[in-house]
């Protein structure tokens, strides 16, 4: 699958209805989304991929689109979780879908989505939905954490976890905070092996914001 393919049909699944400021809920753009899972492709393909704070399921639903083995999706909010259902079962109208010649029932039954709190998900919650012939399979995080603004210290429970059941982590933050990051990481005696730049386009859904939208410069990190 080409890149322009993905972010075509990530582009057509459906922002969250009632996003949550304190929950920092920001629909992933299907041009992040597709740089993020293409810059990790090689470590997705045929791996158990897991979306922490997967949101409207397009890291999820992506991952599965790439290649990965199975994927799950992680959110706190019951609400989230049922967008990112519906999402799932939006592929069986997306027409690009079917012009690449892909199954979209094969996708669905390999994507998984619960309402869960990070805070809470270890190793054996996770080895729950690894099929047992698979226990030597790779466990591949992907996330698109809170950056912390509306709850400080947000990020460090998505990076706590990830490095916890991860084999390899991606994950996005503000550039901003580029040198806390490398620093943590660092601590945690894990190491980043590539940094990737983007802009995070976020538009204006919130009471507290002025403009059309803005967009902020992000890191992609890959962790080792």
């Amino acid at each position: 699958m080409k890149k322009k393919h993905l972010e075509m049909i990530l582009d057509n699944l459906k922002p969250h209805p009632k996003p949550k400021s304190y929950l920092e809920q920001y629909t992933i753009e299907g041009k992040l989304a597709s740089e993020l899972l293409f810059f990790a492709m090689e470590d997705i393909k045929d791996n158990f991929v897991i979306d922490l704070g997967c949101g409207t399921g397009r890291l999820s639903i992506g991952a599965k689109l790439i290649g990965a083995n199975r994927v799950l999706g992680i959110d706190i909010d019951n609400e989230t979780i049922e967008s990112a259902k519906n999402n799932l079962e939006k592929l069986k109208e997306i027409p690009t879908v079917f012009n690449l010649n892909l199954d979209p029932n094969n996708i669905i039954k390999e994507v998984c989505f619960i309402c869960k709190d990070v805070k809470y998900i270890d190793k054996n919650c996770i080895d729950n939905y690894i099929n047992s012939n698979n226990k030597n399979i790779k466990r591949i995080v992907i996330q698109n954490p809170p950056f912390g603004s509306q709850k400080k210290y947000a990020d460090r429970i998505f990076l706590d976890r990830s490095l916890e059941i991860g084999d390899i982590v991606y994950t996005i933050h503000n550039s901003s905070t580029r040198d806390f990051i490398i620093n943590y990481i660092s601590k945690k005696n894990r190491r980043i092996s590539n940094i990737f730049e983007s802009r995070f386009r976020i538009p204006k859904i919130y009471n507290f914001h002025s403009k059309r939208y803005i967009e902020i410069p992000v890191d992609i990190y890959r962790i080792v």
